[in-house]
């Protein structure tokens, strides 16, 4: 299992120094957001310097956009202009190994999103894509059922949100975060075996996995040591899967709650240090 982090919560530096200093923290992989990537590779000399970052570092670079907001033609023509981006620094480079893609609500049933996977399958080359969070009741599993067999596509699973599904307390009535029959029946502590279950339950392979810490009620993205998932109950089930992916740490300094700069830097080693203690308590 590869050790990532998100890296787009650290804007007081560039994204080829965080790069660059995520990787001297001992990371094995950085996530970096799609639309802030695909505008900093419009730039020659910045797409040249994110290029030498990744190959000097020797990191795993996985990629996070999102699929298009609503299916009007302006917000597919934004998907497909940094889908364009995205795909000729990868034929350039050839150093995107996980392209995944948020699937927004307004675009998760009816015309659904299998056109979308399709064309980022043909635009992006040597990489695997995945949907987050996706396939959660059957008319989602309909949509990319035409996929099975295709080696590139995927899953990537937030292990937040499906702690925010597996307590069954979503209110906000987005699909990403409620309970879903094919994971497991609403339970008040999920459990070692209640995240291995959920996992289970995929039939597509996980290709990454986000993880970050809430209060069981609301999408939060806080440090691991916060909030009520039992983060320690999360690297056991994980063991015990022998996951083989990237694990991406998406704690959001910044997002939910405030704590930029420095403060940031000093919250996220201190998180990152809290989850290499619950791996090595599981032995991995």
């Amino acid at each position: 299992m590869l050790q990532g982090l998100a890296i787009w919560h650290y804007p007081h530096r560039s994204i080829a120094d965080n790069i660059r200093y995520f990787a001297a923290c001992g990371l094995d992989s950085v996530s970096v957001h799609g639309s802030q990537f695909a505008r900093a590779i419009s730039d020659p000399a910045t797409s040249d310097a994110l290029a030498s970052a990744v190959t000097d570092t020797g990191v795993v670079l996985t990629v996070h956009g999102c699929l298009p907001r609503n299916h009007t033609p302006e917000a597919v023509t934004v998907f497909e202009s940094e889908l364009e981006w995205l795909s000729r620094w990868q034929r350039s480079h050839r150093l995107i190994s996980v392209l995944s893609f948020d699937v927004p609500q307004p675009i998760r049933s009816g015309v659904g999103i299998g056109g979308y996977v399709e064309q980022v399958l043909t635009s992006v080359p040597d990489c695997k894509v995945a949907v987050e969070d996706f396939g959660l009741n059957p008319e989602e599993v309909e949509q990319i059922r035409f996929l099975k067999g295709n080696h590139r596509f995927g899953y990537l699973v937030d292990l937040g949100h499906l702690f925010l599904r597996l307590r069954g307390k979503n209110t906000s009535g987005k699909a990403l975060f409620t309970n879903s029959p094919y994971e497991h029946p609403p339970v008040a502590v999920p459990a070692v075996t209640h995240f291995c279950a959920a996992l289970a339950t995929k039939e597509f392979p996980i290709f990454e996995m986000h993880l970050h810490n809430n209060d069981g009620v609301s999408d939060l993205h806080w440090f691991l040591e916060d909030g009520c998932l039992d983060v320690r109950a999360v690297a056991q089930a994980l063991q015990a899967l022998d996951f083989q992916g990237v694990l991406t740490v998406e704690s959001a300094p910044g997002f939910r709650f405030e704590c930029r700069g420095a403060d940031a830097d000093t919250g996220i080693g201190k998180t990152l240090a809290y989850w290499r203690e619950c791996l090595e308590e599981t032995g991995r």
